[in-house]
């Protein structure tokens, strides 16, 4: 009779999860009187992905900006000590009586930047969701990080904690072996019974520009330079001590990130503010009505000796126009919402501003062109593992002065020898959706898109 039951119910629970509502949230840039941020002597107007999150019982609130590069969550916490620390809102653990140390600490490296962490469970509010027990970062040194806000939303694959128990060491805290969950909230908050129907989440921008979501406010003069993603696990900690775990990641975090606003809305609900939003962020599946077509999904690349796991998926070919670029075997593009920017192996990317004769200004570090120009550079064509991308020069490219008709691409130079970066020059371009559960990536054009070359189709074999 008990197992009856216990079927009946996760069959009702099934058919709820089938029954809800992708959960849609709405994204602002920053508003005329807050001002435009500057960067290398230039004028951001960079849309955002960032909103308020609670954390404790009772919450504390902070802004957060999301990254799709790793699946860990992080705050600036009360025992940070390093000048951009100081003044800005901190997460108090031992304000909250829901707070869980781990008694592990986490690095996450971001280009130059790094941010150092203790590792604690509490609970965490984003958008109406609600995850008790949800490990995040509480940072107590960082290095590189501008202002704007106060932590990341890790909206990446999950990070290895190597599901150990660990016991807690932080006095005045709850004290109990924990098995630490799943890192990334989405996943998590749909685990948790939530209310989503899936853990897949997506983003789209409001318009085609390139200009959406890098929460970043980073340029060419301070792109990220690091394309691999690794983790180190130190050896076990011992008694009393703790252990800990660094990882690597894309990311380039010196530049600024707006105030975004957000609430759990429909599409047909009328907004709060007369602002039309930059964007929506969409968690627990895919908004169809927005999309034309069908979704494109790209598998990711299967590599089971990773550490950690960004949204990479396999590159196979490229090409601008007739200049091919060779990919090495086994070469991975990573996806990532943490930059605007593509960054190429630096001999591929010296390969494409030769061949178009683009210069490089030594003071903002980036290639420049007349915007004039622009419509006449060729389209970037990749193969992502089967699926072919073409995407116009209009959404790589910057403007940096209209009046000087002046312009820069968005193609920067990494530090791999092989692997790729596709920021939000490719993201923006089209809906973007992320699914850990089939581990793909899907890209689907945008309702209403007007017809200029970009595109996303299965190769034909």
């Amino acid at each position: 009779m008990r197992a009856a039951f216990l079927c009946l119910a996760a069959v009702v629970q099934l058919a709820l999860n089938a029954a809800a509502e992708p959960i849609t949230i709405p994204l602002y840039k920053r508003t005329e009187e807050g001002g435009i941020y500057k960067a290398a002597g230039k004028a951001l107007d960079n849309g955002v992905l960032a909103g308020k999150v609670k954390i404790g019982n009772p919450p504390q609130e902070f802004t957060f900006a999301f990254d799709t590069t790793i699946g860990y969550s992080w705050v600036r916490g009360y025992r940070c000590k390093t000048e951009n620390c100081l003044g800005r809102c901190t997460y108090y653990a031992l304000k909250s009586s829901d707070a869980v140390s781990t008694g592990k600490k986490f690095s996450v490296e971001y280009g130059n930047s790094c941010v150092d962490t203790h590792v604690y469970m509490d609970t965490f509010e984003f958008a109406g969701l609600k995850v008790k027990d949800m490990p995040f970062g509480g940072a107590y040194r960082m290095s590189g990080f501008g202002e704007g806000f106060d932590g990341y939303l890790g909206l990446g694959r999950s990070v290895d904690f190597n599901n150990t128990k660990i016991g807690s060491t932080a006095s005045g805290l709850s004290k109990r072996d924990v098995a630490l969950p799943d890192s990334a909230f989405v996943p998590n908050a749909f685990q948790s019974g939530s209310g989503l129907a899936s853990a897949q989440f997506g983003m789209y921008t409001t318009t085609t520009s390139n200009t959406g979501f890098d929460q970043t406010g980073s340029t060419a003069a301070n792109a990220v330079t690091n394309s691999n993603t690794t983790t180190t696990n130190s050896a076990p900690a011992a008694a009393g001590s703790s252990s800990t775990t660094t990882t690597t990641t894309t990311p380039n975090t010196s530049g600024s990130v707006t105030d975004g606003g957000y609430g759990v809305v429909k599409r047909s609900n009328t907004q709060e503010t007369d602002e039309e939003p930059a964007g929506y962020l969409v968690l627990g599946g895919v908004d169809k009505s927005i999309i034309q077509g069908d979704v494109e999904y790209i598998r990711l690349a299967d590599d089971p000796g990773a550490k950690a796991k960004n949204w990479d998926v396999c590159i196979r070919h490229a090409s601008f126009g007739g200049l091919r670029l060779k990919q090495e075997a086994n070469a991975l593009a990573s996806i990532s919402t943490s930059t605007s920017l593509i960054i190429m192996p630096p001999d591929q990317a010296d390969q494409f501003h030769e061949k178009f004769g683009l210069q490089y200004k030594t003071s903002t570090k980036s290639y420049q062109i007349k915007c004039s120009e622009v419509k006449n550079l060729p389209m970037l064509k990749m193969t992502l593992e089967d699926h072919i991308v073409e995407l116009p020069a209009k959404y790589w490219t910057g403007v940096i002065d209209a009046d000087r008709d002046c312009c820069e691409t968005k193609i920067s130079r990494g530090h791999s020898d092989r692997d790729w970066i596709l920021g939000t020059s490719l993201t923006n371009a089209f809906y973007t959706t992320f699914d850990p559960d089939t581990e793909a990536v899907g890209l689907a054009i945008k309702k209403g898109h007007s017809e200029d070359g970009l595109r996303v189709y299965k190769k034909s074999h």
